[in-house]
This record gives structure tokens, C-alpha cells and sequence, in this order.
């Protein structure tokens, strides 16, 4: 960045290469201000903004090394969480449940109104002969509670993942140092 000064308030611009030869407008009393050809730009001096960002990048000049530190840490748990939540989603959409409590009974009417009298009350008495508190599960309820378990650690580590982004952006916003 060159120091080019405005010929009606003497007011510094900053002017890049890339605007030699182009019209500027003058912060200082917006006045038109003509950018010398690049050799003319090249002689004048430069700013010290300039020198300074050549010696210490911007990011290293504006976060403290804790909130740097802060910052890596939260991102890394956030990218982690993220990982295991889309793994744990996957898993939960790709386990199929084949039946469910509804749809067993449904069945089962549709089967009792297929049998004859006879059959009902053959059917009946089996039922009698076996307690109604089931002892295990239906292997169907069994899949449809690991299936949950999948949803659920998915939603977990997702809203761990998306407060661990929130930490990071608090620091990096936050996490600057108080020049001036």
C-alpha cells in the first residue's frame, strides 16, 4: 500500500497497485483524486500498516494464545461430535423395524377374522394356557428399542457438536485482543 496525498485537504490514501491509473474519492473531503501510473505509485512511500502485516499476519496479531488454544480444542470436539452423530443417524435410518405394536395388532385381527369358530376358541384356550405378562419382548420391540438408542445418542452428540461450535465462535469473536 502506497501514501498518496489528496491535492485538495493533503489527506493520506492508502492506494493498492492493482488501482494505479484509476479515479479515487478522498475520505478526508471527497474530492476525485487521480492514482498515478505504477512507476509514479511505486516512489511514493508506503504505510506502515503495510510493513507491520508483512512482519505479523492478522491472525496472529489479534487472538490471544488461549482463545487460540480455546478455540482448536472446541472445534476439534465439534467436528468429533458432528462425526459420530451422522455415523449414529446413519445407523438409526438403516435398522429396519419390521413390525410395530400397531401393526401387529392389526395383523393379528385380520388373521382372527379369517378363522372359523372353531378355530377361535382352539386359539383361546392356547391363550389361556399362557400368562399374559410376557416374560421377553417381542423381537420386534426389541429391534425398534436399539433402533432408539441409535436416534438418540444421534441427537445427543449432535447438540454436543453444535455447542461446541457455538464455543468456538464465541472465541473467536471474543477471543481478541484489545489493541488501542
Amino acid at each position: 500500500m502506497y501514501l498518496l496525498p489528496c491535492p485538495e485537504c493533503q489527506f493520506s490514501l492508502s492506494v493498492a497497485p492493482s488501482k494505479a491509473g484509476e479515479t479515487l474519492v478522498c475520505e478526508g473531503c471527497q474530492a476525485a483524486v487521480q492514482v498515478p501510473k505504477l512507476g509514479e505509485l511505486r516512489q511514493l512511500p508506503t504505510s506502515d500498516v503495510d510493513r507491520e502485516q508483512e512482519i505479523t499476519p492478522k491472525s496472529q496479531q489479534d487472538f490471544s494464545p488461549a482463545a487460540r488454544a480455546g478455540f482448536l480444542v472446541s472445534g476439534f470436539v465439534a467436528t468429533a461430535c458432528l462425526l459420530v452423530a451422522s455415523f449414529c443417524g446413519l445407523r438409526w435410518f438403516l435398522l429396519p423395524v419390521p413390525n410395530s405394536t400397531e401393526r401387529h395388532i392389526a395383523t393379528t385381527r385380520e388373521d382372527m377374522k379369517s378363522f372359523t369358530a372353531a378355530e377361535l376358541i382352539r386359539a383361546y384356550e392356547e391363550m389361556e394356557k399362557i400368562p399374559i405378562d410376557l416374560v421377553l419382548p417381542y423381537v420386534y420391540k426389541e429391534k425398534e428399542v436399539y433402533r432408539d438408542r441409535w436416534g438418540k445418542n444421534a441427537v445427543y452428540s449432535a447438540s454436543a457438536g453444535v455447542m461446541a461450535v457455538a464455543i468456538a465462535a464465541f472465541l473467536a469473536t471474543s477471543g481478541r485482543k484489545r489493541t488501542g
